[in-house]
């Protein structure tokens, strides 16, 4: 059902996967949307999927949140297609699985800039004609339970996150009595584009699953060939639109989804 009001909202990484869901569900509210990846190819399909789902005006455009020439521009031409994002949603991400003797420097700089740097960068934009307006707004980091169960394999990713959880809080008590919310969403396993890049292959991802389990810790990427259950990206989209929506005296502050056991798996019930 369409808002009287429509939102404007800012999705990162928006060409797939969980972007891609969040712009879906936005749309369906039609809200005006503009959304941000590399793959300008995909945003494509995201953008007139998003048209067709009821967005009432769509903003597609080259974003690497890396690139701060990149945030500045995407920015001013979305502001000048379809106005100021007063829902902005840092959903880029990056990692990288790797054993500890295998690390390269490189990998871990490009992590920490992608997960935590670009949406530090990201909010600092949006926020300053928020202010300047003294409109309101939510601002919306997209985390994961790494940030609070660190992975051996995905040191930078969990550390990013764990920053990125740190700066969120921060910039909530710097914004309170301005109008904008900041709001965690703290996500376990959840089915994505985002691992795409690790070595998939049956042998490796037993190992790293065996690694991953001797310190009591799941591998999501076997929980799909397993029974423990996956996060859908359309799952998280209604959640954060459900936060997004609330009245304005309500803060969902820290949001955690996690996948729930099937029923009859797991332990046997007595």
């Amino acid at each position: 059902m369409q808002t009287t009001h429509p939102r404007t909202a800012l999705i990162t990484g928006a060409s797939s996967g969980l972007g891609a869901a969040i712009a879906f569900e936005m749309a369906a509210q039609g809200w005006n949307i503009a959304i941000g990846a590399r793959r300008e190819d995909r945003l494509a399909e995201t953008a007139e999927k998003a048209r067709a789902q009821g967005a009432a005006a769509v903003y597609a455009g080259a974003l690497d949140v890396t690139d701060d020439a990149s945030v500045e521009g995407f920015f001013a031409a979305s502001e000048r297609a379809i106005g100021v994002a007063d829902v902005i949603v840092n959903n880029a991400g990056a990692s990288r699985f790797h054993w500890l003797a295998e690390t390269d420097p490189r990998w871990l700089r490009s992590e920490v800039e992608t997960n935590l740097i670009g949406p530090m960068v990201v909010t600092h934009r949006a926020l300053a004609p928020l202010l300047a307006a003294g409109s309101d707004g939510d601002v919306v980091m997209v985390s994961s339970d790494a940030a609070r169960c660190p992975r051996p394999g995905q040191l930078a990713y969990g550390a990013s996150k764990a920053g990125l959880e740190n700066y969120s809080a921060a910039l909530g008590l710097a914004l309170e009595g301005t109008g904008i919310r900041v709001i965690k969403l703290r996500l376990g396993p959840a089915l994505s584009e985002f691992s795409f890049s690790w070595d998939l292959t049956p042998e490796t991802m037993q190992k790293r699953t065996e690694h991953w389990a001797s310190f009591g810790l799941r591998d999501a990427r076997m929980m799909t060939q397993g029974s423990l259950g996956i996060l859908m990206p359309e799952d998280v989209a209604r959640e954060l639109v459900h936060a997004v929506t609330q009245p304005r005296h309500v803060l969902l502050d820290t949001i955690e989804l996690q996948p729930a056991v099937p029923r009859h798996v797991g332990r046997d019930p007595k």
